[in-house]
């Protein structure tokens, strides 16, 4: 048992010791710090806008924008140790605390989520020292606070009033009202979207049951921000420079994050095992099986394959391969590779993917092919009989070619 698969114990208090430390200051922020009192010209329209409660709650941010990471990533990890590592487990550490064994699942999880969390501190304390020490009203500043000097009428309109007092007596309505720039929801939202899509982007290391699924899930978690950070605008909470800010804030974070602290593409442990699927588009559990070509009557045939495969042709007489030319009328002979190396493969229709014709010549007894070969097919002529070859399909994938 080696030191690095042992979990100290002292290193995890340590981590939830830091943790608390980056979160006390936003609980002074919050409890004891007042925002900087900004002054304004009446004639300001941009803050006499009226209040509005929010589309967007911050209870509610808190708890989608927290909640769907998480579990994002629990799913992740759990199809990852469940599906496709299952065959491959002696490639994965086994971790220990003291004489207990700990799953890689549980030190993930810790990992993964115990970073997203670090994230989420150092995001809103970037957020609360932008707040309070610009202090700018929000849109609806007038409406809340109604100050005693401009509010009903603007006798100076170039006159920058400083000291006003509010008339109103809703204390938290008049603080969070001095707290526009910059939008901690369009931040938030941001920095928990890009964090995740660039986990999912390095831990999901190969297609899933859709290669559209994950883009698909990506394009979810930008399209929720964004329209987190909009509602921030038309609910009259903050200024558009606001949101704009917000998100490029969020946007940096959760990059610096995902990719300096956390680690993501450091961590993606891609197993050996299983073949890697470069398109999507070939069956995991695919069984062994022959595609027969289809003849049209005056032998052209066609056949849908994928790519990283070679065209070849069995010469019968010599029991070797020939190497079928992209653009020349040369062959090149290549030994027959042993049998325990071919692996026929059966393959999903994929409709439009990489076609090739191909026009056998009985008298000859040779073929020539024709238009979209792509890079590198192979094919095997199982037999030859009466000019209508049947072929072998086999991805070189899975030999390490």
């Amino acid at each position: 048992m080696s030191d690095n698969n042992t979990i100290r114990m002292s290193r995890v208090l340590c981590d939830f010791l830091v943790l608390t430390l980056i979160a006390i200051p936003l609980y002074i922020f919050h409890e004891f710090v007042p925002p900087y009192r900004r002054g304004y010209y009446c004639d300001d329209e941009s803050i006499r806008y009226p209040f509005r409660k929010s589309t967007v709650s911050r209870q509610m941010l808190i708890v989608i924008g927290l909640l769907i990471p998480i579990l994002l990533i629990l799913a992740t990890e759990l199809f990852r140790t469940l599906a496709w590592e299952k065959k491959c487990e002696q490639e994965f550490k086994t971790y220990h605390v003291r004489n207990h064994s700990v799953h890689r699942l549980i030190v993930r999880l810790y990992c993964f989520i115990g970073y997203f969390f670090v994230g989420v501190c150092f995001n809103q304390l970037m957020v609360d020292i932008a707040k309070y020490t610009i202090g700018r009203q929000r849109p609806h500043f007038m409406d809340v606070c109604r100050p005693d000097i401009g509010y009903s009428e603007c006798k100076n309109p170039d006159e920058y009033v400083t000291n006003w007092t509010c008339t109103t007596t809703d204390v938290k309505l008049i603080h969070e009202a001095q707290l526009s720039f910059y939008s901690g929801h369009s931040a938030f939202s941001f920095y928990a979207a890009w964090f995740t899509s660039l986990y999912l982007q390095a831990r999901l290391f190969r297609p899933l049951f859709s290669r559209l699924l994950l883009p698909v899930i990506q394009f979810l978690l930008f399209g929720g921000a964004a329209y987190v950070s909009l509602t921030r605008v038309s609910d009259y909470k903050h200024h558009w420079s606001d949101v704009l800010v917000g998100a490029m804030m969020g946007t940096a974070i959760g990059i610096f994050v995902a990719l300096f602290v956390a680690e993501v593409f450091k961590r993606r442990e891609i197993p050996s095992c299983g073949p890697t699927n470069e398109f999507g588009l070939i069956r995991m559990d695919r069984p062994d099986g022959v595609i027969t070509s289809q003849s049209n009557g005056n032998g052209s045939n066609t056949v849908v394959s994928t790519q990283h495969v070679i065209v070849s042709e069995v010469d019968p007489a010599n029991q070797r391969l020939t190497l079928l030319p992209n653009s020349s009328s040369s062959s090149t002979i290549i030994n027959q590779l042993p049998s325990s190396r071919w692996r026929p493969e059966s393959f999903m229709d994929t409709a439009s993917y990489y076609t090739a014709r191909t026009e056998w010549d009985a008298t000859s007894g040779r073929s020539s092919i024709f238009g979209g070969i792509g890079d590198r097919r192979f094919m095997d002529f199982q037999s030859i009989q009466s000019g209508q070859p049947s072929w072998l399909l086999e991805s070189l994938e899975e030999e390490g070619h």
